[in-house]
């Protein structure tokens, strides 16, 4: 994958899709494990804590719009946003609109810290954040780039973005990863999808707020071996 030119595109979606490998084929209905793979769950009881960060989420609001204040304000994000700009306003959709709320200080959270260093991913990039999508929030359809995280000579298979469901799934509530709906999750179920090819979206049309922890970075060793050996039955104590 190249990651030069990126002001070459108008579009953030055509450089994307010029740049991955998935086959976006329309008709074709994904399985899980193509493109996104189960990796087990986490057992225990999280629900005071995640009570409390959804409180704390309502007052961080993403949009595209204001997405420059949560990622490091270089050329190549600024390219991004205008990119995802133009994608959003040839649709006729509202270039602030609600993707979802966001909490970033998930060390204040026993719990949620063991679920992020159980991964060990490599201190130098390693960043974790619950994502509380509430009713009527919408992530619409992309696929993620990471431009001001990694390098031209950095390959993208060292970054992982692991998905940590806090909640129980509720009618309304969906992950789309390519043509495959991903929902029916219960607590602590966790998945890791092919970040940098596969487009997908979420969105809460339900009267629930949902909860995920999210951490993205960069693989160590320990965290390519757990993602290796993982499967939708294994269970991750902490």
């Amino acid at each position: 994958m190249e990651f030069q030119n990126k002001s070459d595109y108008q579009s953030s979606w055509e450089w994307a899709k010029a740049h991955s490998k998935y086959h976006f084929d329309d008709t074709k209905k994904d399985q899980l494990g193509e493109w996104v793979k189960p990796l087990g769950r986490f057992e225990g009881d999280w629900s005071a804590e995640m009570a409390d960060v959804i409180e704390k989420s309502k007052n961080w609001t993403v949009t595209w719009a204001n997405r420059k204040f949560w990622r490091n304000d270089n050329s190549k994000v600024s390219d991004m946003l205008e990119q995802e700009h133009y994608d959003l306003e040839t649709t006729g959709a509202p270039t602030d609109l609600a993707m979802s709320n966001r909490y970033d200080f998930v060390e204040e959270y026993p719990t949620f810290k063991k679920m992020c260093d159980y991964f060990a991913m490599e201190e130098e990039y390693h960043k974790p954040w619950v994502h509380v999508q509430i009713p009527g929030q919408m992530f619409n359809l992309h696929i993620d780039k990471f431009w001001d995280k990694l390098k031209d000579t950095d390959k993208p298979e060292s970054m992982s973005r692991i998905v940590i469901m806090l909640d129980d799934w509720r009618p309304g509530q969906f992950y789309l990863y390519g043509t495959h709906t991903y929902s029916h999750w219960r607590a602590g179920d966790i998945h890791v999808f092919d970040w940098p090819n596969v487009p997908h979206a979420t969105a809460n049309a339900s009267r629930f707020p949902r909860p995920t922890l999210v951490i993205t970075g960069l693989n160590s060793d320990r965290t390519n071996e757990i993602l290796k050996n993982s499967n939708e039955t294994t269970v991750h104590k902490i």
